[in-house]
């Protein structure tokens, strides 16, 4: 038994001078799985999205179908939060790699890739209302509609820039349903609405205004490029005239007013490739989207010119949109290259283990040996019954040895020195045998 373990014993230690060796090309074929995965495998995105928006969410589901569709291998799966602010801090959080966010509420860690609409921001006032402008909603009430948390935070910015305290206006939050009753009763003085220009909201808006006070009146925020030079996260858009649907043409003439844009955003972390591809995909496929979901027919490129740093374009989309993105071909050399540079890496880190393992291991002598010397040792005092079984042990370790060297798996100086103790140890019990007969005769 003894014999048994020191044998097994001997071949781990072995068996450990491949063990580094083994371990570098697993190493290596799990880079290179990981490569070929991401380059060729199925690629799972998050995408953050505000479930209070409708507009959002039809927009994360036409982006989903447009991928299934031209990409196979990819898959956006929507993560639902509670409004644009939970999306921005789940990109923030890197809970997802993209979100849909509003310009003014945009994620510290979120980089443009597509700019999919603008809104308009306008105020409509019930008919009958004294309000005209911004300067005039002091002391007066302002509808909300429902669900926006953050449009009062944007109302509070227009009201501060233009010397009203936020605090004298009062707010009350309304559904279209209940805008009638409101105008009517001249519960507010005014609508602020932040929306497409083409959105769908403005007829039922207007039409619920007008039945509870007849025409409603829409006025423009003043000094809006003041305000978007002051603040860069907004901007200014252009309305032309009777560009809202409703049932009387409105604005009434061309306007400028102020604009706040929604974005697909990504991680700074996100390889360029893929944010670069993602922009592609996106820009290319405008009238598909546009197919799916009307609200998208203002979906354009961010401008690569604009180095405002609060919404800052991911590089990956500056390279595809300047025309610099590496081509597919490119991407594949490029990918060669590092498995071929991490392969090699990992090659020279085992080769070097294996031999710094070889120079400083302890040098034991192999087990067979030692057997074979313990058993020589032994045969001056054993009787004739533990020659026996000594004698057969030590013609085992020599079989074993010899069958150990037709592998390749013993050293050169172990056969030797196992061939020299075989043929002492059977010198000395025939010794032992003729000490044993001469004193029994």
């Amino acid at each position: 038994m003894l014999a048994d373990r020191q044998v097994s014993a001997a071949r781990m230690i072995r068996r450990s001078r491949t063990t580094v060796i083994v371990l570098g090309v697993i190493a290596g074929a799990a880079v290179a799985a990981l490569l070929i995965h991401l380059l060729l495998g199925l690629l799972s995105l998050d995408i953050a999205v505000a479930k209070t928006s409708t507009e959002d969410r039809e927009a994360a589901q036409a982006l989903t179908q447009l991928f299934e569709t031209q990409h196979p291998r990819v898959r956006i799966r929507t993560i639902f939060e509670p409004d644009r602010l939970g999306a921005s801090a789940a990109l923030d959080k890197g809970e997802t790699q993209l979100a849909l966010v509003r310009s003014d509420a945009a994620p510290k860690d979120g980089q443009t890739l597509v700019i999919l609409r603008r809104d308009a921001v306008v105020f409509v006032a019930p008919g009958g209302s004294p309000v005209d402008s911004v300067a005039k909603l002091r002391g007066s009430t302002v509808g909300l509609l429902d669900g926006r948390k953050l449009d009062p935070l944007l109302l509070d910015l227009i009201l501060t820039h233009f010397g009203v305290p936020p605090s004298s206006v009062h707010r009350r939050i309304l559904t279209i349903d209940q805008l009638t009753e409101a105008a009517r009763s001249r519960q507010i003085g005014s609508v602020f609405v932040v929306a497409p220009v083409g959105s769908a909201l403005w007829l039922p808006l207007f039409t619920a205004l007008r039945k509870g006070s007849g025409t409603a009146k829409l006025f423009e925020v003043d000094e809006a490029a003041a305000i978007a030079k002051e603040h860069p996260v907004l901007d200014t858009i252009d309305v032309p005239k009777g560009a809202f649907l409703g049932s009387l043409p409105a604005p009434g003439d061309d306007i400028t007013t102020l604009s706040v844009s929604h974005r697909l955003v990504a991680r700074g972390a996100m390889p360029d490739w893929l944010a670069g591809e993602i922009t592609r995909e996106v820009l290319t496929g405008k009238p598909r989207l546009v197919a799916l979901d009307d609200d998208l027919a203002g979906i354009e490129a961010p401008d690569t010119d604009d180095k405002v740093q609060a919404l800052p374009i991911h590089p990956g989309a500056t390279a595809y949109l300047t025309g610099n993105q590496p081509s597919l071909s490119d991407q594949a050399q490029n990918a060669a290259y590092w498995v071929g540079l991490m392969i090699s890496a990992l090659a020279s880190l085992g080769a070097a283990g294996i031999g710094l393992y070889r120079r400083f291991r302890p040098l034991q002598p192999p087990t067979r040996v030692m057997r074979l010397l313990e058993i020589w040792l032994s045969v001056s005092s054993a009787d004739p019954v533990e020659l026996d079984h000594l004698e057969r042990e030590a013609d085992a370790l020599a079989a074993e040895t010899i069958r150990m060297e037709a592998h390749r798996r013993t050293e050169s100086v172990e056969i030797r020195l196992v061939a020299l103790l075989v043929a002492h140890v059977r010198e000395a019990v025939q010794r032992r045998r003729r000490h044993v007969a001469q004193r029994m005769t």
